[in-house]
């Protein structure tokens, strides 16, 4: 799943507005019964890799993650003093007339994975994001991502399920 920051604005830049998406995607996956096989976080917009494996639709959890850090992430906004995103927000929120502040991108991108070796194709493209964007010259300097976790054993931020394999 490939979600988008509204305006490709780079919010996730700071861990106080990273941890919004950390904190739902951790309460998620055992609300909702989802594994998370992988994930990065980067400063427009994240990739998850989950396996649902209970009664609870991907829409629906996209939906209400997208619900609670969009109230987080304006809340630390306005904490932090940052009036352009609000400005930004509060004009797409006015637009679709569904809230107050629209800091998400309607639509998410989401791919059913068939294979092991898919798998493993999405994990190294999306281990591979902060690479491919300039921001660390390998991925295991990025400290938003589910690759130090695989490589190092590190559970830092998000548990992560590798009993896939």
């Amino acid at each position: 799943i490939t979600n988008v920051i509204y305006d490709r604005l780079h919010v996730f830049t700071k861990p106080s507005f990273i941890i919004s998406v950390i904190d739902s995607l951790n309460f998620y996956r055992y609300k909702q019964k989802y594994k998370i096989l992988g994930y990065v976080i980067m400063p427009d917009h994240f990739h998850i890799l989950i396996w649902p494996h209970g009664d609870v639709p991907v829409s629906d959890m996209m939906r209400d993650l997208k619900r609670f850090t969009s109230g987080r992430i304006a809340r630390q906004a306005e904490v932090e003093g940052k009036k352009e995103w609000l400005e930004a927000f509060r004009a797409a929120g006015e637009k679709t007339e569904r809230a107050e502040y629209k800091v998400w991108q309607d639509d998410y991108w989401d791919k059913n994975i068939f294979s092991e070796k898919m798998l493993r194709q999405k994990l190294n493209y999306i281990h591979n994001n902060p690479v491919r964007a300039g921001l660390v010259s390998n991925p295991g300097e990025y400290p938003y991502s589910s690759f130090r976790s695989y490589e190092l054993g590190e559970e830092v931020l998000i548990e992560i399920d590798k009993d896939w394999g």
